[in-house]
């Protein structure tokens, strides 16, 4: 029997295999993108977090933030392809991990860098918003190249036990302001501090050792634990020199004389008898 396939019938059988084969690469083309696009897409997504208790606290806060308003990636994973790349290349493996092996609570998200906060917060804001405050933020981001997370710790995610999110002002006497690394005086941060009327009394200094029973002075100074030893370590103007020999004419100088610093009669019997304390007392 003859063949009877013509040039037109040979080609809708060459064009069949080769239609299968496009839509079959078509299909694997597709899936690969799908296996690689939907575990990025997850690990972005709040509900990726909050499937997990240790980090479900973390969202509920995120929630109430103000920061709401944000993707996960606009902060955690910044601006720029480099960025983005780098993210993917953790969550894709570790998006299949959990699933082979279970569960894995491991926070994909890094910390914000700059750049990301800076994609808002254009601003070097210098005071607070009540305005009692210098932050000199040009100063510690470009000049002492500090992350902006290295002071605003706890921002979106946590809540600190006074139940807000800015940095307290132990956390910055504890990493910078010192006295030492960074000044410690408080007119420089803060524009409103005013002196308590009590510590304007005259003799204040001599007498605000005998007062804390009656105020507690932690409500104010707290912050500094070592504050009493700013003064106390050092030695008096008077004490200096000769002081020795000339402190009990520098006794009368000042009405009560060393009673006026040092109390009473107990202080001066640990080196005198009681008739040196009675002569020092009548001036």
């Amino acid at each position: 029997m003859a063949d009877e396939t013509t040039p037109e019938t040979q080609q809708k059988k060459d064009e069949k295999p080769r239609s299968t084969r496009r839509v079959v690469i078509a299909a694997l083309v597709a899936l690969c993108v799908f296996a690689v696009f939907w575990p990025v897409f997850s690990a972005l997504q709040p509900a990726y977090y909050e499937r997990y208790p240790a980090l479900r606290s973390r969202m509920v806060n995120w929630r109430g933030s103000t920061h709401s308003v944000w993707s996960c990636a606009a902060c955690h994973v910044g601006p720029g392809l480099e960025n983005q790349a780098s993210f993917a290349l953790k969550s894709i493996p570790a998006f299949y991990e959990q699933i082979v092996a279970g569960p894995n609570e491991t926070n994909l998200l890094g910390l914000p860098t700059n750049q990301a906060c800076q994609q808002c917060h254009t601003a070097y804001r210098t005071v607070s918003p009540g305005g009692d405050l210098r932050i000199p933020h040009r100063a510690h981001v470009l000049v002492l190249k500090l992350k902006c997370v290295m002071c605003h710790q706890r921002l979106v995610h946590y809540r600190n036990v006074e139940g807000y999110n800015r940095p307290k002002m132990t956390f910055c006497l504890a990493s910078c302001h010192n006295g030492k690394k960074a000044t410690d005086k408080c007119a420089k941060c803060h524009t409103q501090k005013q002196v308590p009327p009590n510590h304007k009394h005259r003799g204040w200094l001599a007498t605000h050792g005998r007062r804390t029973a009656e105020i507690n002075c932690g409500t104010c100074h707290g912050w500094a634990p070592r504050l009493c030893q700013a003064c106390h370590v050092k030695r008096p103007t008077t004490h200096r020199g000769n002081w020795k020999k000339l402190h009990r004419v520098r006794a009368r100088e000042r009405g009560k004389g060393c009673l006026f610093c040092h109390g009473g009669k107990p202080f001066c019997l640990k080196c005198h008898d009681k008739s040196i304390f009675n002569r020092l007392k009548q001036g």
